[in-house]
């Protein structure tokens, strides 16, 4: 019963007899068998749906940490709790709440924009469980912005009081969401096509590699060609132009300027948004600025405490700047806030190790990284540290086979470091790797 309120009121968010019955079976689980009868006088009365785009409430959607074929153990508690939680959160006159079957499509699909943007969803209650934790993100999807996190042990024993607190929590986040961002909300409305472009960019960046950053990049010029205002857009083009200056290791200052400048141009249009800062951040710090990088970082984790990506990069920016320890330290808060996050926080953990010289570490978290091609610089360097010249030899050449025209010094005369200590282990490291030097 409680199931076929909830599909109907995704129909429909609008049908209060139906949101009152919910909220009766809510309270009352061992239900009558009246109640039965009622819902399906009401869905034999209620053919049809309302228009989703001219409904007032946002549509969330709580994507389940395991797709039901996987869920086991406390797995399935997980699940089972993010259900109960779907069906609570149906009765809220705040949200619109995609259905758990649809919910569930979304996170096994291979293209969750598409299917995000098939049922117009603007906020996703993203879960991961790992180990007997449980983690969730609630994301406004339009501007990839995280506005609550959190994490709780998965324990049958709090169930009830976990559904209680997240429910809470969520409804709390998006009746302020909506108050302090109505604008971000009406621009979706505005120019959806411009944030799907937006998304589909995202997903392209998941991939680190150059063939992936242009896709990105043709997919962020696409959503600023329907809105040439979204920040957000102008921000993450800023990054692909960055991503790609250290991933060909040639030095170009142009994409850095015109890194710094999109995001400084994203900052003009949206100063409370965490993105520019974040991207201004890091094309301050290949230029050198490190102080300055550090400043515009700072920035952007205190308007966004909850983006990962934001520590991520802040924590980068700190290893160049010679406090590897506190790096690390920041980037496990990233990863703690973004369970399975992107490669470049597992090399930029590697970086920070290496530069603690714990080399073994180091090696460790490039073992994490799906794609490890990036960091076969930085792994040559360990294995050269460690004097295993072979393994050394073999990271050597993967990254001389995309880079043939890399010079040694060239390139660490052209990486920030605050402290001269830093680039005397880097280069040391890479000399024992083999590579040639001046």
């Amino acid at each position: 019963m409680k199931r076929a309120a909830m599909l109907l009121l995704e129909e429909d968010p609008h049908d209060e007899a139906v949101r009152s019955l919910l909220a009766s079976l809510l309270d009352h689980p061992r239900s009558r068998v009246g109640d039965k009868t009622s819902v399906m006088s009401i869905a034999r009365e209620n053919p049809g749906s309302a228009a989703l785009l001219n409904s007032d409430l946002p549509r969330l959607a709580l994507l389940p940490p395991e797709i039901a074929a996987a869920a086991e153990g406390s797995g399935f508690v997980a699940n089972a709790l993010i259900e109960d939680l779907t069906i609570g959160l149906c009765a809220s006159r705040s949200v619109s709440v995609v259905a758990p079957y649809t919910a569930e499509k979304i996170r096994a699909s291979a293209d969750k924009v598409a299917l995000l943007r098939q049922h117009q969803v603007l906020y996703a209650l993203d879960t991961r469980r790992s180990g007997d934790f449980l983690f969730s993100q609630l994301i406004f999807l339009p501007s990839d912005e995280v506005v609550w996190a959190t994490r709780f042990r998965l324990q049958a024993s709090d169930a009830v009081q976990q559904r209680t607190e997240i429910a809470s929590a969520i409804q709390t986040s998006i009746v302020e969401r909506m108050k302090s961002a109505a604008a971000p909300i009406e621009g979706f409305r505005a120019s959806p096509d411009a944030y799907f472009a937006y998304l589909s960019g995202l997903q392209s960046l998941a991939q680190l590699s150059l063939p992936s950053l242009r896709r990105a990049r043709k997919h962020f010029r696409e959503a600023l060609g329907h809105d040439k205002g979204l920040a957000v857009a102008l921000a993450a083009l800023s990054r692909t132009l960055s991503l790609e200056w250290v991933l060909t290791a040639r030095g170009d200052g142009e994409l850095l300027a015109e890194a710094e400048r999109l995001a400084k141009r994203a900052i003009d249009i949206d100063g409370s948004s965490a993105s520019g800062f974040k991207e201004l951040g890091v094309s301050q710090l290949y230029k050198g600025r490190i102080d300055e990088s550090l400043e515009a970082l700072g920035k952007a984790e205190r308007l966004s405490p909850h983006y990962a990506d934001a520590i991520f990069s802040h924590a980068d920016s700190l290893t160049h700047a010679s406090q590897p320890g506190a790096a690390l330290e920041k980037i496990n808060l990233a990863i703690s806030l973004n369970p399975m996050p992107p490669d470049t926080y597992y090399w930029a953990a590697a970086g920070a190790s290496y530069f603690l010289r714990d080399v073994q570490q180091a090696l460790s978290f490039i073992d994490h990284m799906q794609d490890k091609q990036p960091a076969s610089r930085l792994a040559a360097a360990c294995y050269g540290i460690l004097g295993d010249h072979a393994r050394a030899r073999i990271h050597r050449n993967r990254f001389l086979a995309d880079n043939p025209a890399f010079e040694l010094d060239q390139w660490l005369a052209m990486v920030p470091h605050k402290e001269e200590w830093q680039t005397k282990l880097y280069r040391e490291g890479l000399i024992k790797a083999g590579f040639k030097g001046d």
